[in-house]
């Protein structure tokens, strides 16, 4: 699914994931998107908006003392094409 967003926090150079607020959204949440890729060494930078591929990977988690299972979903970006770079004026 490609979903536009901008980006809320500057990547660093070793990061494998971005912070990212998508468009449209009415709360404004920021989520933490793990990348298959450097987003750095790619040009990604904060208040920058790109479009970004998404797909969804869930984990599930059991407490072994418990046996209470706990559901975790992450978002993956498979891809980036910038949409708006604030630093380079495009």
């Amino acid at each position: 699914m490609k979903l536009r967003g901008t980006i809320k926090e500057a990547p660093e150079l070793a990061d494998t994931f971005i912070i990212v607020q998508f468009e449209g959204d009415e709360r404004k949440q920021h989520f933490e998107v793990k990348c298959e890729f450097n987003p750095y060494q790619i040009g990604i930078r904060k208040w920058d908006s790109w479009d970004l591929w998404i797909k969804w990977e869930s984990e599930i988690f059991m407490d072994e003392r418990t046996l209470v299972k706990s559901y975790f979903t992450h978002l993956i970006c498979s891809k980036a094409q910038p949409f708006c770079q604030v630093g380079n004026g495009k």
